[in-house]
């Protein structure tokens, strides 16, 4: 293998620079010149003057679509509405990858984050959308899931709370919570985050309250504003997690233990228990009356 020359190795690694601090830069907030530096000697080792930084960024405002925040320290972001920049180019499976991340899992995930990736949402649509005759760009249109409950319309929870409610868990802060109880009254807690659970169309925050350990469920539309406590880090009581809370039955019905149970269904109805097992041991039997025992 021929030795690469100083020129070629200059190159490589001023584009290897380049690429780095495009993947650097935010969407609908901005990332200062001064930080751009830090993160590249941290994180790759590169050691470079903020004028060469902020030269380079200049010169890549001109080709791509960068913005400042016309900040003496100087700030750069994506401008609204940009695709992501793709290397290489995003193949049909993560395209529809990122389509069905959009279209079921949103609601999990924080508006930050979600504001992070649409770029990558935009430029998942616009290469299924330049394969017409692929099957791939046409699956999502094929897949739907249906609940068999009754569809209750979701009550309506102000971005700004659940925008908090995900900073809080996020940073693992406590908070001080305006919150309108069953009653109307409004009361204020100091709330100990500890997990969000979303069960149908409501949205719960489990939560200890003050310096007590008993754990507490408040409902996101219910609150009306949130104030964080910086200077207050959240804790987790001992054994909690959320996943153990929801077995316990918090939300349902309790996991773990086992009840003998008896019951008898009417005939028709034997079809759905053979082929959707309620527990794997279960038995059914036919009598004289037309019915089936389950047990």
């Amino acid at each position: 293998m021929a030795k690469k020359g100083k020129d070629q190795d200059k190159n490589e690694k001023y584009v290897d620079r380049l690429l780095i601090m495009l993947g650097m830069i935010p969407r609908r907030e901005f990332i200062k010149t001064t930080e751009i530096a830090g993160r590249l000697k941290a994180e790759h080792n590169i050691e470079i003057s903020l004028r060469t930084i902020q030269r380079d960024l200049v010169n890549l405002s001109r080709k791509y679509t960068l913005i400042t925040d016309d900040n003496k320290s100087v700030g750069w972001s994506w401008m609204e509405g940009t695709r992501s920049l793709d290397i290489p180019v995003m193949d049909p499976p993560v395209a529809l990858t990122f389509r069905l991340v959009r279209d079921s899992m949103a609601h999990l995930l924080p508006r930050a984050i979600l504001a992070t990736l649409d770029g990558y949402f935009r430029s998942a649509d616009d290469r299924l959308k330049k394969l017409p005759n692929s099957k791939l760009s046409h699956w999502a249109d094929k897949v739907r899931v249906v609940s068999r409950s009754l569809s209750f319309t979701p009550p309506r929870v102000h971005e700004s709370i659940l925008d908090s409610l995900y900073k809080t868990l996020q940073l693992e802060l406590c908070f001080e919570l305006d919150y309108r109880v069953r009653s109307g009254k409004e009361k204020t807690y100091v709330v100990n985050p500890l997990g969000l659970v979303f069960v149908d169309n409501l949205i719960y925050l489990v939560a200890t309250l003050y310096d007590y350990t008993d754990v507490k469920q408040l409902l996101a539309h219910r609150m009306k504003s949130i104030r964080l406590l910086p200077d207050q880090p959240a804790t987790t009581p001992a054994g909690f997690t959320l996943q153990g809370y929801i077995d316990s039955g918090e939300f349902g019905y309790p996991l773990g233990g086992k009840i003998p149970l008896k019951v008898l269904f009417e005939k028709d109805s034997a079809p759905y228990l053979y082929e959707t097992k309620l527990v794997p041991n279960q038995k059914l039997t036919s009598n004289r009356m037309e019915r089936c025992c389950w047990r």
